[in-house]
């Protein structure tokens, strides 16, 4: 009984429903953040499905990925290429920068134009990456906007916040159609207000800007990461369970000196054991008795005659 009232102590102290408390916030805590980082991982996947899906496909009309020009694009249509036919604003008023984009660890901008289709359908397209002016903030010689009627294929992409600052003329922060729009004076009513178009091939093809790289579809580090957690929460349990048995065997030791004092107390009390002489073993050298002369013998008996 004993035995069985220590180790309830032990299971309900305070230091033991402590530690269950903070094991269960610590564990929840790892559990939460490997849900969250499964969360980043699934969505990496699903964006990859779509770019695997439709970045290779055969272009379509506009109407077929957007059929209202002022709803946003469908998540499923993102990176679809469509094709369109009409013309470039070529007045350089109408031509955008977009500033802090990198081409292979190189800062420059996009050059953004709207292009007006045959159906009065404006949408802004970026025609590629153009390098940035030696010392200074603005974009260098660009290739120039063709003239006249003209067939593209742009990949369809949402369009993107609006950032609150000041842009320099001439530039932009973002891709916002609506934004890009009213900084060129555009009229709206026929805008494709919530997507632009990455330009892929123009018909005549004629010069462009860099064209920009294709996106990165790997998967990220964020499944790796979700088990990392996950096996980090199971190691707050395993060291209060730890800490539980050590203190049952510390119980257990303490019955077994009550059981049998005696023993217990000649085992700790016992003197260590004297060590014993030093045998030599090493091998030794008879010694020989060494052979009396005739002189000795003779000192010898004149010795004994003058004994009385």
């Amino acid at each position: 009984m004993r035995g069985r009232s220590a180790r309830r102590e032990i299971l309900f102290s305070r230091e033991t429903l402590l530690g269950l408390v903070a094991v269960l916030v610590l564990a929840g805590v790892c559990v939460l953040l490997g849900l969250w980082q499964y969360g980043r991982y699934e969505d990496r996947r699903d964006e990859a499905a779509v770019v695997e899906t439709n970045y290779e496909a055969d272009p379509v009309a506009l109407d077929a990925v957007l059929p209202d020009r002022q709803e946003p694009l469908p998540a499923e249509h993102t990176w679809a290429p469509v094709t369109l036919e009409g013309s470039y604003c070529s007045d350089p008023d109408c031509v955008l920068y977009v500033r802090n984009r990198q081409l292979s660890g190189e800062v420059g901008f996009w050059q953004l134009v709207p292009f007006r289709a045959e159906d009065g359908t404006t949408l802004q397209v970026v025609r590629g990456w153009v390098p940035q002016a030696t010392g200074g903030s603005a974009p260098d010689e660009s290739a120039a906007i063709p003239d006249g009627d003209l067939t593209i294929t742009v990949r369809m992409r949402h369009a993107e916040p609006v950032l609150d600052r000041e842009p320099p003329p001439g530039q932009t922060h973002s891709v916002n159609p609506r934004q890009s729009a009213g900084l060129v004076g555009l009229d709206d009513s026929e805008l494709v207000a919530q997507a632009y178009g990455e330009l892929a091939a123009e018909d005549p093809a004629g010069p462009r800007p860099a064209a920009l790289p294709s996106p990165d579809t790997s998967l990220g580090p964020h499944l790796s990461y979700a088990f990392q957690w996950w096996i980090f929460a199971l190691f707050f349990p395993g060291a209060l369970i730890y800490r539980t048995r050590r203190l049952f065997q510390d119980v257990a030791e303490d019955e077994r000196r009550q059981q049998d004092p005696e023993r217990a107390e000649t085992a700790d009390t016992a003197p260590a054991p004297r060590p014993g002489p030093t045998i030599d073993h090493r091998p030794r050298r008879a010694v020989r008795a060494r052979r009396r002369g005739h002189d000795e013998e003779e000192e010898d008996a004149l010795i004994d005659q003058q004994t009385p």
